[in-house]
């Protein structure tokens, strides 16, 4: 574990590593491209990657402001990310949550670190999300209230056009928005004190949603700043199967325990059963889900507790 404690740090960086430590450096490597300030660290995380995959960061044991952290079990995203605040400067303002598969077009620190230092109402914004052939992808989304899952995007901007703006459109100045990627986060880091931080009972899913709404809760307004812009080369470290699949209604109805209540829920339930069941005959793991969502989704069936210390 590397770095030393800077007087003029003011953002830390966090990023998570499971098993694609390449994606890692070359993440870091678009971090040194494009930032020549040294008012920043970088905490890496690496979640009970194989041993060879770990390795492979010893590469920055010698960069003073880099720390690498091992964790002897994946703690998943939310657990991850709190795992790398207790290691982070004392004085940093903002914390920058990056997805280890992201690349840094511009200088995406800077104009994140400038427009929240000029806007003391946002607690959180993110950058313009492209693809690797640098086509445009939604850097935001919406909160998955009931009327969303039910009846679609479309149908609530009908009604609600201000609470729900257009996710496919390339703006040209920063826009309030309900929920930003969870891929790049740049936060504030009282605001995120405030409300205790990303609740770690979510594995990989729906902590953009619960941070999206605790903050909304709080009256702080989070933004995109689509002058900041940054590659997300997407799934780089998940490989996507039925545990996978299972561990998204697991988080989402979490999430609705937590903020909606039953009759919500229930009708959730209800919806998401029948969506995957009529689906069956395409292939079996839709009864299985189907099935898993009729008993509630339950969470003491999530990929956590199927760790084992290494």
């Amino acid at each position: 574990m590397n770095g030393k404690d800077n007087n003029k740090c003011e953002i830390s960086l966090i990023i998570l590593n499971y098993n694609s430590s390449d994606y890692t450096l070359g993440c870091i490597k678009s971090i040194f491209d494009t930032y020549s300030n040294d008012n920043y660290e970088i905490i890496i995380v690496d979640n009970n990657s194989r041993l060879e995959e770990f390795e492979k960061l010893n590469r920055l044991n010698d960069l003073n402001n880099v720390k690498i952290l091992r964790s002897r079990i994946n703690l998943g995203f939310s657990a991850g990310i709190m795992f790398g605040i207790q290691f982070t400067n004392q004085n940093s303002k903002y914390y920058f949550f990056l997805n280890n598969d992201c690349i840094l077009i511009n200088n995406v620190i800077s104009i994140l670190y400038n427009f929240m230092e000029e806007n003391e109402k946002a607690c959180m914004c993110t950058p313009q999300m492209f693809s690797p052939e640098m086509e445009f992808r939604p850097s935001f989304s919406y909160l998955p209230n009931l009327s969303v899952k039910l009846f679609g995007h479309l149908a609530v901007r009908f009604f609600s056009p201000d609470k729900y703006p257009l996710r496919r459109k390339e703006y040209d100045s920063p826009v309030q928005v309900p929920v930003i990627t969870g891929s790049a986060m740049f936060v504030r880091v009282k605001h995120f004190i405030e409300i205790g931080g990303f609740d770690t009972n979510y594995f990989l899913y729906s902590e953009e949603e619960d941070l999206g709404m605790r903050f909304s809760l709080k009256g702080y307004k989070t933004f995109l700043v689509p002058s900041a812009k940054f590659i997300h080369i997407n799934g780089g470290s998940t490989n996507y199967d039925i545990n996978v699949l299972k561990e998204f209604y697991i988080s989402l109805f979490y999430f609705y325990r937590k903020f909606y209540g039953f009759p919500k829920l229930f009708l959730l339930k209800l919806y998401f059963t029948i969506k995957n069941l009529r689906k069956f005959y395409k292939n079996s793991d839709f009864f299985k889900i189907g099935l898993f969502v009729l008993r509630g989704a339950p969470m003491k069936e999530s990929l956590r507790f199927k760790q084992k210390i290494s």
